[in-house]
């Protein structure tokens, strides 16, 4: 059964748009009819808890306990509090909250709704409002059928679409539909709608954490955390690949359920091509070292029946090449009897992005040469050699704190993708604008001015937390929940209150993880060179390779430059990829030329296979 919510408020009358439900619905779960408005909550699965008193209903999504609490977790009573705290101060508690978690608070009788989500809440919420009321929910594929409105597409964000391959903060794809951002909480009352920043960095910082005490303080926190996981879905397997991440979350689990009667399970995806045999190796020596029960989940398909299926379940393109996987490895976990996942997203923002280490070889050059010529120069005499790394250093040295700057690291965090080709079919005011509108979430959240503060900053809110949302969303898709435990209040405010030399060790990304590793699990699992985790995507778009009958029916769009679009095409570079990504959305949600395969989570796999064929049999345009 899929895992999901739905609801909304809306005036009844001349303007009424029901949403699509199926009969029945409202009475099966909660609804409350005004003299002119009518609101309603559909929750399924063990990760939407609802709970309802008359004329007021919550929806608890996560898990969420009281920041100076250490009882064991109870939803029940923190349902009780938040309501007592709303109807005594009319508001939702929000500092005094820990876990990850988003709430939904709909109450009949001032007919208002509020929708929050804390600081790190995985899983996401859209939305969608005009004059007649708020629709939200958990898909936005299924926001989209429940509008009942043509989508239309979001056209002045396609440029950061194909320069992160997301579109990062509030805005989506599609035109209207937003995304309710961490700490943000959304009102629609009488007034319409209004948006308040509840929570930023700022709030979670206090004294910090010397590095004589950090590994014990992270793996005490780490152990809480994971507790509270374990009660909430007990018999969850790790998705474990065999970095740091994944692999030091495998240590505390099994520490944690040391009394369970059966080795701790743990999944990854096998992918049988000679640049991801390494990939199976590194999870496999892991498991082994760590004592757990693993299970490779062999992805044998085409990868575009994934990427397809991703797709359609969630109306949302995958940030990454392997994020297509995820509903499959979901769907494989519950057919092997796991209802949940844990996943290390969040890790490499928060204790170490290995990106940095061009800031700290900036940051030493700018002590050893300071004045602004000699890093002209010699970025100059660099080049001059061939030595291109170097003069790129020399010339960050020279912007080490111009932000604006589009070669910074800030800028160039999540952006995997061919920046000649964006300039020559946007601009490059559309590319600086999309670079600016993702820095201006720092602003946002209240992130230092500090370049390593920033950067890492900007891999947190650009990238793990859609990450970790979107692979939440397919999930739950498959009727299965994810739980990212790094991406708990608990342990960001650890993070963002360690001393920077020991968060941003020099040139020593992870640093604090890996030493935390190290003392649970033989060492070489902390040390070893760092997989990129990679599929050959190229060699799959290029002429002769899988991909490419799709790649050959891409439809014309107004802002490809067809001289980009020839050399992409001969020689495959991320941007061929983020347009075969949108070609395919568009197909999809837009013109409907390509049917979604709507289905049971069980069979979404096959019907999305029978739909690739069907594609593959017809001639390009």
């Amino acid at each position: 059964m899929e895992i999901s919510y739905l609801g909304g408020i809306f005036k009844r009358g001349p303007v009424e748009r029901r949403p699509a439900l199926s009969a029945g619905t409202i009475d099966e779960d909660w609804g409350w009819m005004g003299e002119n408005t009518e609101l309603f909550l559909h929750a399924v699965g063990p990760c939407c808890r609802l709970f309802t008193w008359d004329a007021l209903a919550l929806l608890l999504r996560g898990y969420a306990r009281s920041s100076d609490g250490q009882e064991p977790l109870d939803l029940e009573r923190m349902a009780e509090e938040i309501r007592c705290h709303y109807l005594e101060h009319g508001e939702l508690v929000i500092d005094r909250l820990d876990g990850s978690f988003t709430l939904a608070l709909l109450d009949g009788q001032t007919q208002r709704v509020l929708l929050y989500r804390n600081l790190v809440g995985s899983g996401f919420t859209y939305y969608r409002a005009d004059a007649g009321g708020l629709l939200f929910g958990s898909n936005l594929a299924e926001l989209i059928d429940a509008a009942q409105v043509p989508p239309q597409p979001n056209r002045d964000v396609v440029p950061a679409f194909f320069l992160f391959r997301w579109v990062p903060g509030r805005e989506t794809l599609f035109d209207g539909f937003f995304r309710l951002l961490p700490g943000e909480q959304v009102c629609w009352d009488a007034r319409g709608l209004t948006r308040v920043q509840r929570q930023t960095f700022a709030d979670l910082r206090g004294e910090i954490i010397a590095d004589d005490e950090a590994v014990d303080v992270l793996d005490e926190t780490m152990e809480r955390v994971l507790l509270d996981c374990a009660q909430l879905r007990p018999g969850a397997a790790n998705l474990l690949s065999g970095g740091v991440d994944s692999s030091y979350l495998q240590a505390i689990w099994g520490r944690v359920t040391l009394d369970d009667k059966e080795l701790p399970r743990s999944f990854s995806i096998e992918v049988d091509h000679p640049s991801t045999w390494g990939d199976t190796d590194y999870a496999m020596t892991a498991s082994r070292a760590l004592g757990s029960r693993h299970t490779l989940v062999p992805a044998n398909d085409p990868y575009a029946v994934y990427l397809l299926d991703a797709l359609s379940s969630t109306a949302e393109p995958p940030n990454h090449v392997q994020s297509a996987y995820f509903g499959y490895l979901a769907r494989t976990m519950v057919q092997n009897g796991i209802g949940c996942g844990l996943c290390g997203e969040g890790a490499d923002s928060l204790f170490g992005l290995g990106l940095a280490d061009q800031l700290h070889n900036a940051g030493m050059l700018r002590r050893l040469v300071p004045m602004f010529w000699l890093h002209q120069g010699c970025a100059w005499i660099s080049n001059l050699f061939g030595w291109t790394d170097r003069a790129a250093t020399f010339r960050l040295a020279s912007h080490w704190d111009d932000f604006s700057y589009l070669q910074h690291p800030v800028n160039r965090v999540a952006a995997f993708t061919d920046w000649a080709a964006i300039e020559a079919c946007f601009g490059e005011r559309a590319a600086a604008k999309a670079a600016a509108d993702r820095r201006a979430l720092l602003d946002l959240y209240a992130v230092p001015d500090c370049p390593q503060e920033r950067l890492h900053a900007a891999g947190f809110l650009g990238e793990a937390m859609d990450s970790a949302s979107l692979w939440t969303t397919l999930f739950n898709y498959a009727g299965a929940d994810l739980l990212c435990p790094f991406l708990d209040s608990r342990i960001v405010r650890l993070a963002l209150n360690l001393s920077p030399n020991v968060r941003f060790r020099f040139r020593r990304p992870k640093d604090l993880l890996k030493r935390a590793l190290a003392r649970l699990a033989p060492a070489e699992l902390a040390t070893r060179a760092k997989l990129g985790f990679g599929q050959p995507i190229f060699e799959w778009l290029a002429p002769g390779g899988p991909l490419r009958p799709l790649v050959d029916r891409i439809a014309a769009y107004g802002f490809i430059d067809p001289e980009v679009l020839a050399r992409v095409r001969q020689q495959p570079t991320w941007f061929l990829y983020s347009l075969l990504v949108y070609d395919l959305w568009h197909k999809l949600f837009i013109d409907r030329s390509l049917p979604r395969p709507i289905s049971d989570a069980s069979q979404k796999h096959r019907a999305v296979a029978t739909l690739l064929r069907s594609v593959a049999k017809q001639s390009p345009e």
